[in-house]
């Protein structure tokens, strides 16, 4: 996976820039704002599917992915008022991202080696 990203990161050192345009302005705001929406009804469900599974044996997983759907909300959220042009702080989308990578690594993670010691009977 890594390999995938080392071309971009040779190009950004590089400073190289490439553009493209996909959709007008008009077109992008419509989907930033659907995206937004989407993001937030995920994030009410992933709580909510949390709250369900208190007490089963996949809730550690199950509340860390509502901590990283939280925080991927939060990053939309952050993402869409920036896009708007109603407030930036800069560096606090970067926060988010890596917050939401992270806590959906770890979450991975640990979920592989639970289902693994519960497949090897341990």
């Amino acid at each position: 996976m890594s390999l995938l990203a080392l071309p971009a990161i040779a190009l950004a050192a590089e400073g190289a820039k490439f553009e493209a345009v996909i959709f007008s302005e008009q077109i992008e705001r419509f989907v930033e704002i659907i995206n937004l929406v989407v993001a937030l009804f995920a994030g009410i469900y992933a709580i909510k599917l949390a709250a369900l599974s208190q007490g089963g044996t996949m809730e550690k997983t199950w509340n860390t992915l509502a901590v990283a759907t939280v925080s991927f909300v939060l990053l939309e959220v952050v993402g869409t008022l920036k896009g708007f042009e109603v407030v930036e702080i800069e560096g606090l989308a970067e926060i988010f991202e890596f917050l939401f990578v992270t806590v959906l690594a770890y979450c991975l993670y640990f979920t592989k080696a639970d289902l693994l010691k519960k497949m090897l009977g341990k």
